[in-house]
């Protein structure tokens, strides 16, 4: 084999690993943005759940992070053991600007009116809101939490009660 053919020849396999490396660019970035929205949703997950069972235990903890649950226990449960749950959550819309996602939440204080369980749902998506903000897959831009360019809406039940947080 001549020079000029070994170069040719290393040429092309450069090329080739240059398409192959380009290829592998692409994809991973489309894959990188997908997955940001669904890391989001676990972490979300995660946030519901240790709040859930935060609420559940009825004891307080001084930090602010968990004010908001605090106010919850000190305010509705009276420091006892109830059982809070986190139904689940699901995302019903979904745009080039916004991710809504429904969150649910129920418990058994049969005594509260659904204007205290709205209040717990406000409570309950500020506890959410500020976890949120903390991850690096998010941004906080004047009032909102965003992933990208979609900002992040979440409605909260409780029971019969619910809140609204952009």
């Amino acid at each position: 084999m001549s020079k000029s053919q070994r170069a040719q020849t290393s040429v092309e396999g450069l090329l080739l690993v240059g398409i192959i490396v380009l290829s592998a660019i692409s994809v991973s970035i489309v894959y990188l943005k997908s997955s940001g929205d669904i890391s989001v949703l676990v972490e979300l997950k995660d946030f519901a759940g240790y709040a859930s069972s935060y609420i559940t235990n009825g004891v307080v903890v001084n930090k602010s992070e968990l004010a908001p649950l605090n106010e919850i226990i000190t305010s509705y449960t009276g420091y006892y053991g109830v059982r809070f749950s986190f139904i689940g959550l699901k995302v019903t819309k979904e745009n080039s600007s916004e991710i809504v996602i429904y969150l649910g939440f129920s418990h058994n204080l049969n005594n509260l009116t659904a204007e205290e369980n709205s209040r717990i749902a406000t409570l309950l998506g500020e506890f959410l809101k500020n976890s949120l903000k903390n991850l690096r897959i998010t941004s906080l831009r004047g009032d909102g939490i965003y992933i990208g360019e979609k900002r992040i809406v979440m409605n909260i039940t409780v029971n019969n009660g619910w809140s609204v947080i952009r």
